[in-house]
C-alpha cells in the first residue's frame, strides 16, 4: 500500500483508518488521488482539481471517534506488574495521566523515569535496575538504548513504543507496539498539507517549523510535501529545520521572525508539532509580523487551545496521547497473558480530528486536548475485565 493511500484512508472513518495501516507494500496503478478526483468541471485545469483532490481528502475527516479501537477482550485477569514510563523532556508528561488511569485500572504499579529524548540511557537502565516487566518510550530511535534493549529482551522486558519509526518485531528488536508511527505521522502531515490548501485556496506559501532529528517528523514533512506536489501548482513550501537544544533554549521565535524577514510571500506558518510553537505568537506581534501568516499545526496544547479561541491559531490536529498510552497498557495486558495482539497495526493510527472554532477549543480546556474516544476508560476496562 503507498503512503498516499493510506494519508487518504487517515482521513476516512476509523474503520478504514484501520485498514489502512497493514503492512502491503504494494503499489497500485491507480492512486487514490485519482481515485478521488471528482468529475466536474476542474478537468483540465490543475489547480482546480488539485484543489478539488484536497477537498475531498478533508472533507472525509469528521468529529472526535467514539470507538477504542482495540475489540478483542483479554482471556483472563493479569496479574500485576511493573510499567515503567520513560517521559522525555519535550511535551510527554502529557502522557502520564493516561498510564496512571489504565494501570489504576489493572492494579499494576507506575515508575515514571524523566529521560532525555536523544540521551535516554540511563533512564532505561533504571528502569531495568529497578525490576520493570514492561518499558515504554515515545520518539526515541532503538539505536541510542541497543544495549538496554538487548538486556531488556534477555530479561523478558518488552518495549512499548509510540511516535517513532521502527516496527514492532517483538522476535528480532523486542518492541511490541508501535502507535503513531511513520505511515500513521506521513499521513498526518499529508492530511494537514491538504488542509492548509482548501484554507488558502490553492495559494499557500508555507513554512513548516519542524525538528527533524526525530525520523517521525521527517515522515510528518514527507507526507505535507507529497500534499503540496500533488495537489497545489500555485503553492510553495519550505522547511525551517531546527534543533532540539534550540527548542529548549527559546530560540526557535528567533529563527522564524528571520525566515519571514527573509521572505515575505510566506503567508502559512506550519508548526510540526507544539513544541516549536511555544513563544513564536507574541514575538511575531512584537515584529509586526504577526498579519503576515496563518498559523496552524499538529498536536494542540492547552496554550494552543486558548490561542485558537482568541484568533491568533487558525487550526490544530488534537493529539491523543493519553489514548496512546492507554494503548501501550493494552498491549502490555495482551502480552502478559500470553496473547496475540493482531490488531497492533491497525491501531497504530491514532485517530484525530481538526480543531478550528473557539468553542470546540473551549470544549477541550480542562483537559489540554482531546485525550481520546469518550469513556475510554470504561471502554477499556470492559475489555480487560476490570473495573
Amino acid at each position: 500500500m503507498t503512503r498516499w493511500t493510506r494519508a487518504l484512508a487517515l482521513a476516512a472513518p476509523l474503520a478504514l483508518l484501520a485498514a489502512a495501516c497493514g503492512n502491503d507494500d504494494s503499489s497500485s496503478d491507480t492512486t487514490a488521488a485519482e481515485t478521488t478526483a471528482p468529475a466536474t468541471t476542474t478537468a483540465g485545469d490543475p489547480v482546480a482539481e488539485g484543489l478539488a483532490r484536497a477537498e475531498a481528502v478533508v472533507a472525509a475527516v469528521a468529529g472526535a471517534p467514539s470507538e477504542i479501537g482495540p475489540t478483542i477482550p483479554l482471556t483472563g485477569t493479569p496479574e500485576p506488574k511493573t510499567v515503567a514510563w520513560l517521559e522525555c523532556e519535550i511535551t510527554c508528561a502529557s502522557f502520564r495521566p493516561g498510564f496512571e488511569a489504565a494501570t489504576d485500572l489493572l492494579g499494576w504499579d507506575l515508575e515514571v523515569i524523566s529521560v532525555s529524548s536523544f540521551d535516554p540511557a540511563a533512564g532505561f537502565q533504571q528502569a531495568l535496575d529497578l525490576g520493570a516487566d514492561f518499558i515504554s518510550i515515545t520518539g526515541t530511535p532503538p539505536a541510542l538504548v541497543q544495549d538496554q534493549i538487548d538486556a531488556a529482551k534477555a530479561a523478558g522486558v518488552g518495549i512499548y513504543s509510540c511516535y517513532e519509526i521502527t516496527d514492532p518485531d517483538p522476535e528480532v528488536n523486542n518492541i511490541f507496539m508501535q502507535c503513531g508511527d511513520d505511515d500513521n505521522v506521513y499521513a498526518v502531515g499529508n492530511l494537514m498539507g491538504n488542509k492548509i490548501i482548501v484554507d488558502s485556496g490553492g495559494n499557500a506559501n508555507v513554512l513548516m517549523v519542524n525538528i527533524p532529528d526525530f525520523p517521525v517528523l521527517v515522515s510528518e514533512r514527507e507526507g505535507a510535501q507529497a500534499a503540496f506536489e500533488e495537489n497545489c501548482p500555485n503553492c510553495t513550501f519550505t522547511e525551517l529545520a531546527v534543533t532540539l537544544d534550540q527548542v529548549l533554549a527559546g530560540e526557535v521565535p528567533g529563527a522564524i521572525i528571520s525566515a519571514l524577514q527573509n521572505d515575505a510571500s510566506i503567508n502559512y506558518l506550519y508548526h510540526s508539532v507544539d513544541a516549536v510553537a511555544t513563544g513564536v505568537t507574541p514575538t511575531l506581534e512584537d515584529a509586526g509580523l504577526l498579519e503576515q501568516v496563518t498559523q496552524v499545526g499538529v498536536d494542540l496544547n492547552a496554550g494552543i487551545l486558548q490561542e485558537i479561541i482568541a484568533g491568533t491559531q487558525k487550526f490544530w490536529t488534537t493529539n491523543p496521547v493519553q489514548y496512546a498510552a492507554f494503548l501501550m497498557i493494552d498491549a502490555m495486558a495482551r502480552q502478559s497473558l500470553g496473547m496475540d495482539n493482531p490488531e497492533e497495526r491497525s491501531n497504530a493510527v491514532l485517530p484525530l480530528f481538526f480543531v478550528e472554532d473557539a468553542a470546540t477549543a473551549e470544549s477541550l480546556i480542562p483537559t489540554d486536548d482531546w485525550v481520546g474516544p469518550e469513556g475510554m476508560a470504561e471502554q477499556f476496562a470492559a475489555l480487560w475485565g476490570v473495573g
